[in-house]
């Protein structure tokens, strides 16, 4: 797989974070994740933090984790899920 990386003229990156954080929004991109797949259901994000759905429920409820609500329907995008998980790996 090849790939061609083309900026703007004059694009400048910072530090090595602006620069990493610009390559894995390219690789989402690439990727071409399905929308279908990125939506969780709270059963969904329990099983895939291995924890119990009470555990999730009480997240939303303390707003630990990243979700969204339409009416009462919850649900959790996995994109963000995998970047609270990373950042929040330490605790």
């Amino acid at each position: 797989m090849n790939f061609k990386l083309e900026l703007p003229e004059g694009t400048i990156f910072i530090n090595r974070t602006e620069f990493k954080e610009v390559l894995q929004e390219i690789l989402l991109e690439v990727q071409g994740d399905n929308v279908n797949e990125e939506i969780m259901t709270i059963r969904d994000a329990a099983d895939y933090l291995k924890v119990s759905v009470p555990t999730i429920r009480n997240m939303i409820a303390n707003k630990e984790i990243p979700f969204f609500q339409r009416g009462q329907v919850i649900r959790l995008n996995r994109r963000d899920v995998k970047e609270w998980l990373r950042n929040n790996s330490s605790l």
